[in-house]
């Protein structure tokens, strides 16, 4: 519990300086997201990239296994890169809604480097109006065809739409 209030107060610090204020939802953090952007293309990488075996992504992906659409998971939880606005550490949980309606739970993979990101690290713009929050960690050789060759996840129904919110689950 002590853990907890740690990381709510550190975000809370790191958001005031930021501009962008959490809100606490009955001990889930939520976190704010890009603003005017489209949030619907959702980037892959093979997991076969993270090859440092001290490395704690190294560690979590021998923990995961791959789901019929390639999709890497963890504990049933969808395995993705952030910014390090979204997360601190490998294995943090989050809870992402988006406005298809669909709800998916994710553990935190990887991170994005910071200097590939925008000055507050949430997203990599892939132009100006286009922001790639959620990078997928996949197998390669079994995402469908299509999903391969648009480059996003965000082509599978389940995945598709804008991001509407991210919240830090507090387990």
């Amino acid at each position: 519990m002590y853990l907890k209030k740690i990381i709510a107060a550190a975000l809370t610090a790191a958001m005031l300086l930021t501009g962008a204020a959490p809100k606490v939802y009955a001990g889930e953090i939520l976190l704010s997201l890009p603003e005017n952007m489209d949030t619907c293309f959702k980037t892959y990488m093979d997991y076969r990239k993270i090859t440092d075996k001290s490395s704690d992504q190294y560690k979590l992906q021998q923990k995961a296994y791959t789901d019929s659409d390639g999709i890497r998971r963890v504990d049933g939880d969808v395995c993705i890169a952030v910014g390090t606005y979204y997360a601190d550490k490998i294995g943090q949980r989050l809870e992402i809604t988006l406005d298809s309606g669909n709800i998916f739970t994710a553990v935190v993979g990887d991170f994005k480097a910071d200097c590939f990101t925008d000055e507050k690290h949430m997203y990599y713009p892939i132009n100006d109006t286009l922001a790639d929050v959620t990078e997928f960690i996949v197998d390669v050789k079994k995402l469908d065809e299509y999903v391969r060759l648009m480059g996003s996840i965000g082509e599978y129904e389940k995945y598709s739409g804008n991001i509407v919110s991210i919240k830090m689950l507090s387990g």
